[in-house]
């Protein structure tokens, strides 16, 4: 194997491939990733045996071949080149790498060892854009459990009930994030584990391109000219949620989401360990309170102006979950839906129904 590229593309795309490959001391070849040289482009291959990932760059190639490098060593060495370009020539069990200041000689492990990517047949299939594949697990990732306990809620939910419309769902009975995307997809209802979503979002969220997916009953890839990223899928169904969305409220508000933002996170300073603020909504004044108080710190109180229609009400929430639906939302105005005290409150855009976020109060605070 010989070729000769760039150096901080191909320096891109073995960090990708890093955070999939397994972190595993009794099978070291998983720490590593293979380098496959072939018809103008090298790919950089990884797993950790639940996922699999390949990502492709052009390179000027003067012999075909493939090697498997530990991680541990290329990337620090990658870091440390300067030069524009590199070329890389393996030479039994080594790996020369040079640029126009260094040369180094790296040891491999056997490529034979390497675990095989697996490829499923095409059956069922849908193509997304990649930004809005993106913007769709970013919205919801952080509303998925990150505990294994219960599978199907460390899981993002993929579903199509009807032909036109994707939606994405995650939850971890505490709060509840959807968000829908337009597809031509249909008929759809797999779960693809949390971290898996995690590191595909990572790989995706600066591609401009279609994604194609192709899924079966056990696994799911997504997959361009240059990428392919294999995941197993969850086991388990996800939790009928439609019924716990309010589709009426006792009462409504709408609030300028940069100055709900500051007033939270000025009320953040001063909350529990527990990351507790109260949110009175005083109807008749048009005003939100948002108060917080800790006994080593202080206490914060500030009032937002708002639109509001419907009835007083106050409860008292995680701030961190109220953050993490305002950074989803793009909006300049947020809908806040109550339904009385010890109800779940919605969030989302003024008059943009596609996302939505549910955040169940706290008890006993």
């Amino acid at each position: 194997m010989k070729f000769f590229c760039n150096k901080i593309n191909f320096q891109r795309v073995v960090n990708l491939a890093e955070r999939i490959s397994g972190k595993s001391q009794t099978l070291p070849i998983l720490s590593s990733v293979l380098i496959k040289a072939e018809e103008g482009r090298v790919a950089v291959l990884s797993t950790n045996l639940e996922v699999g990932f390949e990502m492709s760059l052009p390179a000027k190639i003067e012999k075909n071949g493939m090697a498997v490098v530990p991680t541990k060593t290329l990337l620090p060495l990658l870091s440390s080149i300067s030069d524009e370009n590199v070329t890389m020539e393996g030479e039994g069990t080594a790996l020369h790498i040079t640029s126009l200041s260094s040369s180094t000689k790296v040891k491999c492990l056997p490529s034979e060892e390497f675990p095989i990517l697996p490829r499923i047949k095409k059956e069922r299939s849908f193509n997304i854009f990649s930004r809005l594949l993106a913007s769709a697990l970013k919205n919801t990732l952080s509303a998925a459990s990150t505990s294994y306990t219960r599978p199907e809620l460390a899981s993002i939910s993929i579903l199509s009930p009807e032909k036109g419309v994707l939606t994405f769902a995650a939850t971890d009975s505490f709060r509840l994030a959807e968000q829908k995307a337009a597809t031509e997809a249909y008929d759809i209802s797999i779960l693809v584990p949390y971290k898996n979503a995690q590191e595909l979002l990572r790989i995706i969220e600066d591609m401009d391109s279609d994604i194609e997916v192709v899924y079966s009953k056990n696994q799911i890839v997504f997959q361009t000219k240059e990428m392919y990223f294999i995941s197993r899928l969850t086991e388990g169904e996800f939790p009928n949620y439609q019924g716990i969305i309010p589709k009426s409220f006792t009462t409504q508000a709408v609030i300028n989401k940069d100055k709900f933002t500051s007033s939270l996170r000025a009320a953040s300073i001063f909350s529990t360990r527990l990351s507790d603020v109260l949110i009175k909504v005083i109807a008749k004044d048009g005003l939100i309170e948002i108060r917080s108080q800790n006994s080593e710190s202080g206490e914060h109180n500030s009032l937002c102006r708002a639109k509001i229609s419907g009835e007083d009400v106050e409860s008292t929430f995680n701030y961190n979950y109220l953050f993490d639906a305002l950074k989803s939302i793009p909006n300049e105005d947020v809908f806040l839906g109550f339904n009385g005290a010890g109800k779940p409150l919605l969030m989302r855009g003024e008059g943009d129904s596609s996302y939505l976020h549910l955040v169940m109060p706290m008890r006993g605070v």
